[in-house]
């Protein structure tokens, strides 16, 4: 189950905001529209890679 993270609570990355094809990233938790934006977390050496995803129309952001 994705958590949710307010803008302010996003964890740092490297790497900016990548722009996907809509039609493939996840459905937004409240509006239900699929999101385009993402940030890859690396979350240490020896852990798989998060993606923070952000829903620009809600302006709402989850990790999944």
């Amino acid at each position: 189950m994705p958590s949710l993270e307010g803008m302010h609570a996003a964890p740092p990355s490297t790497t900016g905001w990548i722009e996907t094809n809509a039609v493939h990233g996840p459905q937004c938790l409240f509006c239900g529209d699929p999101a385009a934006t993402f940030k890859p977390l690396d979350q240490g050496w020896n852990s798989s890679l998060e993606r923070l995803w952000w829903c620009r129309p809600c302006e709402t952001t989850w990790i999944d």
